[in-house]
């Protein structure tokens, strides 16, 4: 599609220019608006008298989505979707733990919804992907390589065929839709976890109890895991016995330990999104609506694994404390 520089950009530009954002920070957030590649790396160029140059792109997260409330994938050409936005600011985070867990969630997504960027206490993330409207934000950084390649060594030879929780019998067992292999970290197991729990209690505005011990899955070419939900469907036995243990599952976090050669993205068939594996970033998704039902949107699966492996990190967050 061709592309010309709107009025609207061009006034983007100049106030974030003017906020001190550099131009790799203007590029990176032009390829997530859905502007082509080529249009916004000459773009820049010409603005800059020709000094700068895109940097190599990463093998990171990419967004597509056809609604209106995300950051990424806004019609090319159509005017940016984070016009008027500050793409350097920082989010400010309220300590809601006052509040109960489902509006002291919601109170942290509406503040997540405002800014492209987070502190998270000893990092600072860059959320680069959103749809705000069900609670979906994608975020880099969240994690560092070392902390990525430490919890990947510590699980590689622990690791089992993975299962899911039956709905009549409330057990874990094995299932074809998911084709993996897993392990987990009790809580607070070992420095790195611990640092990690901190962060994402940081990141969700939900106290650490709530949280579900990490959870490591390790997926070869062909893994998958097919569509579904991970709330627990309380009419079935099995799920409401889980759900004895801390209530229903509110948040789903998943850390990404590395970057995947091709496939294994995480798509919310629902809502059109797609969200690909980068190493150390983090998908954070809502399985509850602010009124507290169950959320349909939140359908999502892992795509399969088409070159490489495929190492993720997966913490569930309840509405009250997980015992």
């Amino acid at each position: 599609m061709f592309q010309t520089a709107s009025r609207e950009l061009e006034d983007w530009f100049k106030s974030n220019l003017e906020r001190g954002c550099t131009l790799d920070q203007l590029h990176e957030s032009l390829l997530q608006a859905g502007y082509a590649a080529d249009f916004a790396a000459d773009y820049l160029r010409q603005r800059s008298g020709g000094a700068w140059q895109p940097a190599a792109a990463p093998a990171g997260s990419r967004a597509s989505a056809s609604t209106g409330d995300t950051t990424a994938g806004a019609g090319a050409g159509s005017g940016l979707d984070i016009d008027g936005r500050d793409i350097c600011s920082a989010a400010t985070l309220t300590d809601h733990s006052s509040k109960p867990a489902l509006e002291a969630w919601w109170a942290r997504c509406d503040e997540l919804a405002a800014a492209t960027r987070v502190t998270l206490g000893d990092r600072a993330a860059q959320i680069t992907g959103r749809h705000a409207r069900n609670g979906i934000f994608y975020l880099r950084g969240v994690l560092s390589p070392g902390e990525c390649d430490a919890m990947i060594e510590a699980s590689a030879a622990r690791i089992r065929g993975s299962t899911v929780v039956d709905p009549t019998t409330g057990q874990f067992v094995p299932d074809a839709r998911r084709s993996s292999f897993g392990t987990h970290f009790e809580r607070g197991a070992d420095p790195v976890v611990k640092a990690v729990e901190q962060r994402l209690a940081v990141l969700s505005g939900l106290p650490e109890p709530n949280g579900e011990g990490l959870q490591i899955l390790h997926y070869r070419v062909g893994g998958e895991y097919r569509p579904h939900f991970d709330y627990f469907d309380p009419a079935t036995p099995g799920c409401a016995l889980q759900l004895k243990h801390g209530g229903q599952r509110l948040l789903t976090i998943i850390l990404y330990l590395n970057d995947v050669e091709g496939g294994g993205g995480t798509v919310f068939p629902e809502l059109g999104l797609e969200f690909l594996p980068e190493k150390g970033a983090a998908l954070m998704f809502a399985s509850m609506t602010r009124e507290g039902a169950l959320q349909p949107q939140s359908l999502h699966g892992g795509s399969p694994v088409t070159s490489g492996v495929k190492w993720i990190a997966t913490r569930w967050i309840r509405v009250g404390a997980y015992v």
